[in-house]
């Protein structure tokens, strides 16, 4: 309700002070006429009144006579200052020391509040590379996630502005921002906001707050009571809030109820938005006595000044008369009307709120209290002397220290919220720079701010040199990422940068053509939901990013290209990926465009810098408890699981390697020998996969091996014993059951079709990859993995053992590692599930003489537990400028050790079958498997034969004592053209290593040291390894680096010391299966 239809009903006795005094002053001119002195008088004094309740905004750079007029007629107490005023800080301060002048030299008590909104980010009205800072704004400094950064910042904020004249600074933001899943509704705050809860809005506002009034500038809380939720009502052109009052307390209130119980808070604005819940009809917040008077007032108990949102609105000029609107603010509580621009418009709204008071329609308590409060801030401005001192601006050692603080702020709010196709680099070939272009798509933006220079020159915080790019015919808007790309262009050597922007068209040919020629796409947005046509157009880019020309073409995904959304605005536009069922799209967030913000980018894309920015109040990925499920939920998604076809699946498998950065994306497929030559075998390997059969691309993988004929060690009658590979689920497809059906078949595999007692996870022989072990590697997704199998009681630690088992035959043992693992629901990195119960076990293994192989102590059931132990893969880089120790020769001339080439893996076998049966001094079974697997080759005739080929492609060296000519230690050395390589695809996963772009190599395996000669195991072990360098040096000059696998990390140190380097580390396997 307006104020002039709220006139209060006052009886005689209730007459206020000022009502009596006009009515003595009404008899007397009856008597007597009012001198024209005592009416200029009087006429003085109400404008002086009256200017205290006026913000005002004017256009122009300098002092022009509408703003002279409203000083020194009116008496404006407050003047806020914006784009259209400012050219750069000097000519700001000068402009404000001017103002302030004619207000001295008009009699004004107090200096004038001049009030910026500066909020950071893309929303700086003025920027000054010399004296302003540009700081992030709010919600990357919430991504940012340092209570103690944003209180620097925003102290340093403070500093700067009042340094050039600034009194009160609009802000700090207090809307929490509420996300919409899938919808495009336009809202009015975005990235203005903290974050998406209260906590993180109230934990950053709080310290914002401080900061200001540390440094002595007035603040002011806004939006009240919450835009968070605000979004643009098309019937009414007016901004909603839908809220009830219960609602608006729930949440959106809370942060005005925690600054203001710590009086944090100078000063609070009031929105101009509608809210019906509370008011029950379209009146604006800041003209609703619900709002101001009994909301912010009464309840909230808030004593300092309200300011209402600038009146010249569209619907209110509409409805009521932006005048009428001025009045009844004032009336509900607004004590500083504010009205940015339109002299005609303030000075009639001044005249007519001098009217209503002096007529005494408004309550003199109003104003009387509305003045007080004002005046509570005017006592804490400076002294005039001060304000119009000729003060120097800050020096370049304090600006120096911001542009610090500002550049650390920013490199911590880069949020990364999906990583796929990051870093970038993985996708370019080294040292082929015609082949590696780099795309950039920006869209049309037009700058929030722009300045003006008095010669009429736009300019906006990103503006670039005009002679430098004179030669581009820019469209408007172009010219704000044109730095970033330059910037690019030269941060690193060896790809080209293309540089096109795009807009409401859509793509063109000219586009597509420079997408073909591109092997990663940067594709930028901002803010979507008021833009969707970018939408449109990065579903176009994705879809050619990914080859797709239709859904009746064979799809190539190996030549598709890497796209990764940038929004320089909300971390919402791309929540969920718009991939077209190929490639995933990475997406990464900077919360706004300006240089600063762009200029980390680079670091984050290249792989130099991770980032540690979160989007703030909003989960993205599920934590670890809501990771985990209950035993008995009912699965949500069944999915059809294939065995493994190389001619339909073996691309897209490489496909899904790369993409979850198991291979480097350079990575050419006719490189990949040792990987298809495992899958090529499918007597005792066999792989599954989960598809989507339209388009042919694989959401998950698993592998499994088996080492057949274990006779001696059999569970109701079975004889085999697997090794569960390897699982992947593609990152964007977690969580949703795929992982768990992938364990399930393939567990039954091995148990049930071939004949598995025992399955080993992970399994270091065959090694199907070294990269990121769970043990070893400390990340939260690998916590989170090795969190969820603890959940469900699986022991994986170190120290682990089971001294017997309990077995279907009734035996009892006792055990502490022994537990079950059931319904896995495939929600950790490795996506591990199975529906059956399982055993998983850890414990050293026992040595049967007579065979070679383990067998439990005392126990019917042979179970052949390993013991589990930390391996490493280590490398020598140039085999030809090797040379064998002299020290390690004499060694070995005093022991008097032979080293040979063997012809026959009988010999080794036989040679472990005759070691001792100490635990202590116990084999690694892998040793054995890789002898049997070699002898069940020798065996083999003609076209059978893989290994024994006649080539010196593989050899089996050995460590001959020369008095029983017996062989006390062996190993295997073998280079990529033997098809032995198949067991160990993992040299090939290796991103350090890249071997598609470096020489062919060799490798040692299968190192084994009679244990009864522990003494002098080292010197064997060097003395074994030197020979095969040797044999490699001789015979293999075109394989300059060899690697050794499986090395015990006690004999890391003399590798070392032999010109070995690590170059990954691994546990020998995570657990055993065992069928119930």
């Amino acid at each position: 309700m307006l104020a002039l239809n709220r006139k209060r009903a006052i009886s005689s006795d209730e007459d206020c002070t000022y009502k009596q005094e006009k009515k003595q002053t009404i008899d007397q001119t009856k008597e007597v006429d009012e001198s024209d002195q005592e009416h200029d008088e009087r006429e003085s004094y109400y404008r002086r009144l009256v200017g205290n309740f006026f913000m005002v905004g004017f256009e122009g750079t300098s002092v022009n006579e509408e703003i002279a007029s409203l000083i020194s007629k009116y008496y404006i107490g407050s003047i806020i200052l914006s784009g259209r005023n400012f050219i750069d800080a000097t000519q700001t301060k000068k402009l404000i020391t001017d103002l302030q002048a004619i207000a001295k030299n008009s009699g004004y008590k107090y200096p004038i509040i001049f009030v910026i909104d500066e909020e950071g980010g893309m929303l700086n009205s003025l920027f000054d590379r010399e004296f302003v800072t540009q700081f992030p704004g709010a919600m990357a400094m919430g991504a940012a996630g340092s209570v103690d950064l944003t209180y620097k910042v925003y102290r340093s904020i403070a500093k700067e502005l009042k340094s050039i004249g600034f009194s009160m600074y609009l802000g700090p933001v207090l809307d929490i921002l509420k996300y919409r899943v899938a919808t495009f509704i336009q809202q009015m705050i975005g990235v203005r906001a903290y974050g998406y809860n209260a906590q993180s809005v109230v934990e950053m506002g709080r310290v914002a707050a401080k900061a200001f009034k540390d440094e002595q500038l007035f603040n002011c809380g806004k939006h009240f009571p919450g835009y968070g939720s605000a979004t643009i009502n098309s019937n009414f052109e007016l901004p909603m809030i839908l809220e009830s009052t219960e609602q608006l307390f729930e949440s959106s209130l809370i942060p005005y109820m925690e600054l203001i119980k710590e009086d944090l808070l100078d000063s609070i604005l009031v929105g101009g938005c509608a809210v019906p819940g509370v008011n029950n009809n379209d009146l604006h917040a800041c003209l609703s006595p619900t709002i101001v008077t009994n909301i912010l007032r009464d309840q909230l108990n808030f004593k300092g000044v309200v300011v209402s949102e600038c009146l010249l609105l569209e619907a209110l000029d509409r409805n009521f008369g932006v005048v009428q609107g001025c009045i009844s603010a004032f009336s509900v509580g607004c004590d500083l009307i504010m009205l940015c621009s339109n002299y005609r418009i303030q000075r009639e709204a001044i005249v007519a709120l001098k009217s209503v008071i002096e007529d005494c329609s408004i309550d003199q308590k109003i104003v009387e209290n509305s003045l007080d409060r004002i005046h509570h801030l005017h006592k804490k401005l400076p002294s005039w002397t001060e304000v119009l001192a000729d003060r120097p601006m800050l020096s370049p050692d304090v600006i120096a220290h911001h542009k610090s603080l500002s550049m650390k702020a920013y490199e911590k709010s880069i949020t990364v919220i999906r990583d796929a196709g990051l870093p970038i680099n993985k996708y370019l070939n080294e040292n082929v720079e015609n082949e590696n272009t780099i795309l950039i798509l920006t869209p049309l933006i037009t700058p929030l701010y722009e300045t003006i220079d008095e010669s009429g020159h736009k300019s906006h915080i990103n503006s670039i040199d005009k002679t430098e790019f004179s030669k581009l015919n820019l469209n408007y808007g172009e010219d704000v990422f044109i730095k970033f790309g330059q910037y690019l262009s030269k941060y690193r050597s060896g790809y080209n940068i293309l540089h096109s922007s795009y807009n409401s068209n859509g793509i063109t040919s000219f586009h597509e053509e420079l997408i073909l020629k591109s092997k990663v796409i940067l594709f930028f947005c901002a803010e979507t939901s008021n833009n969707l046509y970018q939408v449109g157009v990065s579903k176009h880019v994705s879809m050619l990013c990914n080859s797709i020309p239709n859904r009746s073409k064979v799809i190539d995904t190996t030549n598709s290209k890497k796209m990764i959304i940038i929004s320089v605005a909300s971390p919402t536009d791309f929540l969920y990926d718009i991939n077209l069922g190929g490639s995933p799209t990475g997406y990464v967030c900077t919360y706004d465009y300006t240089f600063d913000a762009l200029y980390h980018l680079p670091k984050i894309l290249f792989g130099e810098r991770k980032a540690t920015g979160k989007i703030p109040g909003l989960i993205v990925q599920p934590t670890s408890k809501t990771a985990n499920v209950e035993k008995n939920n009912h699965r949500k998604h069944s999915w059809l699981v294939e065995t493994f076809n190389f001619k339909r699946d073996w691309n897209n498998l490489v496909t899904l390697l790369k993409n979850n950065n198991y291979l480097a994306y350079s990575e050419k497929d006719s490189v990949l020998t040792s990987l298809k030559l495992l899958m090529y075998d499918t007597e005792n390997h066999c792989c599954f996969v989960v598809r989507n059969t339209s388009l042919n691309i694989i959401l998950g993988f698993s592998s499994a091996w088996v080492y057949p004929n274990h006779t001696k060690n059999s569970i109701g009658g079975k004889t085999n014993i697997g090794n569960f590979m390897f699982l992947l689920v593609d990152r964007n497809k977690r969580d949703i059951s795929i992982g768990n059906y992938l364990y399930t078949k393939t567990v039954k595999y091995l148990f049930e079709d071939r004949d598995c007692f025992k399955v080993y996870l992970g399994r270091n022989f065959p090694k199907f990859t070294t990269i990121n072990d769970l043990l070893l590697n400390p990340t939260e997704g690998n916590n989170r993995t090795l969190e969820f199998f603890k959940s469900y009681g699986c022991d994986l630690s170190d120290e682990a053992s089971v001294s017997a088992i309990s077995s279907h035959l009734g035996r009892a043992h006792t055990g502490a590692g022994k537990s079950k693992l059931q319904n896995l629901q495939g929600s950790c990195n490795l996506g591990f599930g199975i529906n059956q119960s399982i055993e998983v076990i850890t414990d050293e293994n026992i040595l049967d003489k007579s065979t070679g192989v383990q067998n439990g102590p005392k126990s019917q059931l042979d179970v052949n537990i390993l013991k589990k132990k930390v391996k490493c893969l280590m490398k020598l880089d140039n085999i030809l400028s090797w040379k064998v120790s002299e020290n390690l020769v004499r060694q070995l001339q005093v022991v008097g050790i032979m080293f040979d080439i063997c012809r026959n893996p009988a010999d080794i076998l036989s040679s472990q079958n005759s070691t001792s049966n100490d635990i202590e001094r116990q084999l690694d079974l892998s040793s054995h498997e890789i002898y049997s697997e070699l002898l069940k080759d020798f065996n083999s005739c003609g076209k059978d034969k893989q290994y024994f080929d006649g080539s010196s492609n593989l050899q089996i060296i050995v460590a001959i004592e020369p008095l029983r000519k017996s062989i006390v230690g062996s190993l295997v050395v073998f280079n990529d053209k033997s098809k032995f390589s198949k067991f160990y695809p993992s040299l090939q996963f290796s991103t350090e290593l890249q071997l598609s772009q470096l020489q062919r190599y060799a490798c040692i395996a299968g190192l084994f040291v009679d244990p009864s000669y522990t003494a002098l195991s080292e010197v064997f072990e060097l003395g074994l390894i030197c020979t095969a360098l040797m044999f490699v040096k001789g015979q293999h000059k075109d394989c300059p680096r060899v690697f050794i696998t499986d090395v015990n990390e006690n004999q890391v140190k003399s590798l070392n010391d032999n010109g070995f380097d690590i170059v990954d580390r691994y546990y020998n396997y995570y657990g055993v299966i065992i069928e119930d």
